[in-house]
């Protein structure tokens, strides 16, 4: 079995400025001319620091953090000791101008497993506030995440509201669904990202590669089948089975062993069979808010640990182990942002930044 990271080099990796893979290891930075650009960067609804640490990875630094939930401000205190925290989204507005403003603003009212109130909905109806924010700020850039669900709330009229708001400041915008398994995690994870650059057409370059783009291949097959691997015993990685966006190789990882699976409990086969089976070859649901996958093995169904679920979000181990209890880690988890998703769009970032 492969070693695993020590919990603590995540964060000191990043402010090291090492090197290394782009998983569920150490904090990772760009590699170069990342940091030939000085990028700062603010999250709204930042939770446990996906958009944070993957953009840190990729050689963005943050400058503030919103978040109003005390038992992720516990994590984002530990993780960014030195970084200026807001507890409000509506009450905040930002006093240090940045480069970037990103973040995930709540889904539960566009989610098709909610009551789909839309951005009428008390929770997400806190986009308004993100818009108001970044008509403010202006910053150059601006990154979205939400549910697919946002695309077809309300019949579609939620998601021209944000985009014609985000317009009417000034941003060229670009949409796309990028989903974690194609990132060297093995979850599917789909999630719906939107980009905006602010008085061109950039937008489309950060999530969008013309064909013959290369990605950083090997790290991630390690990173992929250290997470399978551990997952439960009998369970590794067997990689041809994901593309990143613009690389020529597979790497995405799946389960090998047919003797295990792993349960995903939102995803029934019919409205009574609210669990199904992923066997050989298929990858692990995306983790919910609301729900915790299990693993079968030879003694019998268990639960995946929170440490499963940090390595399956590209967490480095022990990321949200404080004192709080493990059902809060799972929701800390099933909420945030897949690592290197947000790191490979960092990465696109600043790409678009040395060409300026």
């Amino acid at each position: 079995m492969l070693s695993q990271p020590d919990p603590q080099q995540g964060r000191d990796a990043v402010r090291e400025g090492a090197a290394a893979g782009a998983g569920g290891g150490g904090g990772v930075r760009g590699e170069g001319w990342a940091d030939e650009v000085d990028l700062k960067f603010g999250t709204l609804f930042s939770g446990i620091g996906g958009f944070d640490l993957g953009f840190e990875r990729a050689g963005l630094e943050c400058a503030w953090q919103v978040e109003i939930n005390k038992s992720c401000l516990s994590v984002l205190a530990k993780r960014w000791p030195d970084v200026l925290k807001h507890e409000d989204v509506r009450t905040f507005n930002v006093e240090e101008p940045v480069d970037l403003i990103c973040g995930g603003f709540p889904c539960q009212d566009l989610s098709v497993a909610g009551h789909r109130a839309g951005l009428a909905g008390e929770r997400s109806g806190l986009w308004h506030e993100f818009h108001r924010i970044v008509a403010s700020a202006r910053p150059r850039w601006v990154v979205v995440e939400n549910v697919p669900g946002l695309l077809s709330s309300n019949a579609g009229r939620d998601f021209a509201v944000i985009l014609r708001g985000l317009v009417e400041c000034g941003y060229g915008v670009c949409w796309r669904i990028l989903d974690a398994q194609y990132f060297g995690v093995a979850q599917r994870r789909r999630r719906v990202f939107i980009v905006g650059s602010l008085g061109d057409g950039r937008a489309a370059t950060v999530l969008f590669e013309s064909e013959g783009g290369t990605g950083d291949t090997p790290p991630r097959r390690e990173v992929g089948a250290r997470v399978a691997e551990d997952v439960a015993v009998g369970i590794n990685g067997s990689g041809l089975r994901g593309r990143q966006p613009g690389s020529a190789a597979t790497y995405a990882y799946t389960i090998q062993e047919a003797d295990y699976a792993v349960f995903a409990w939102q995803q029934g086969a019919t409205e009574n069979d609210r669990s199904y089976p992923v066997r050989k070859g298929q990858y692990a649901g995306a983790l919910s808010e609301t729900r915790v996958d299990a693993v079968s093995g030879p003694m019998g169904v268990r639960r995946l640990t929170p440490t499963e679920c940090e390595r399956l979000q590209g967490f480095p181990d022990g990321w949200t182990d404080l004192p709080q209890s493990d059902s809060v880690r799972y929701r800390q988890l099933g909420n945030a942002v897949c690592v290197p998703v947000a790191e490979w769009i960092g990465k696109q970032l600043l790409e678009q930044m040395r060409l300026i």
